[in-house]
């Protein structure tokens, strides 16, 4: 009995596991969170001498509204770190593909904005933020290819200098796993995030 008992208890946590793993995440289709997206985005907004009236604070009621999902409040971090520094002017990239991933459920990384932000965040001397966006973006690249790949197929006259663009983000991607954050990189981060398929 005893031996029906533990398998019962065992079939039972792994139901559990299942089960807790296919709830859907609260924040995925929730307009109340596209909504604040877009507050956030109306307040980044510039004025004519480059001010705007976001602040660290101004993300709190989205922040909470993230909570328990791991890609949605990876968004809101670095939502943070661009207002804390300054950079929102690289906002809307950031708000674009969260609002995306709300409303569809699907992360599709833009690999070469993500490395532009790299060079940001080195430059701004957060050497170990730069570092731990390295994984994400590693992991992030066959999906970013396979989703250019197939906008390519449908609109290839805008796609011209796409396996240049793909060459040039694997290359920094290497050099960035050999910890080389040199200038020469850096500038090289740079030019693949001026250029940007996505």
């Amino acid at each position: 009995m005893k031996k029906y008992q533990s398998a019962l208890v065992f079939l039972t946590l792994i139901i559990l596991a299942v089960s807790c793993s296919l709830q859907k995440s609260k924040v995925i289709g929730n307009t109340n969170v596209v909504n604040e997206i877009t507050r956030v985005e109306q307040l980044s907004v510039m004025d004519e001498e480059g001010n705007n009236n976001l602040t660290v604070k101004d993300l709190e009621k989205l922040e909470a509204s993230t909570k328990g999902d791991k890609i949605a409040e990876d968004y809101v971090t670095e939502l943070k770190w661009l207002v804390e520094h300054n950079e929102s002017q690289h906002l809307l990239h950031e708000t674009l593909y969260m609002r995306e991933y709300i409303q569809t459920g699907k992360d599709v990384p833009c690999i070469p904005h993500e490395l532009w932000h790299i060079s940001l965040f080195v430059k701004l001397g957060d050497m170990d933020y730069a570092k731990s966006q390295l994984k994400p973006i590693e992991e992030g690249y066959n999906v970013w290819v396979r989703n250019v790949e197939a906008k390519r197929k449908a609109y290839p006259q805008f796609y011209n200098s796409l396996d240049n663009l793909e060459q040039m983000s694997k290359e920094a991607i290497q050099k960035l796993k050999q910890n080389d954050y040199s200038d020469e990189t850096l500038d090289q981060l740079d030019t693949i995030g001026a250029v940007a398929i996505c």
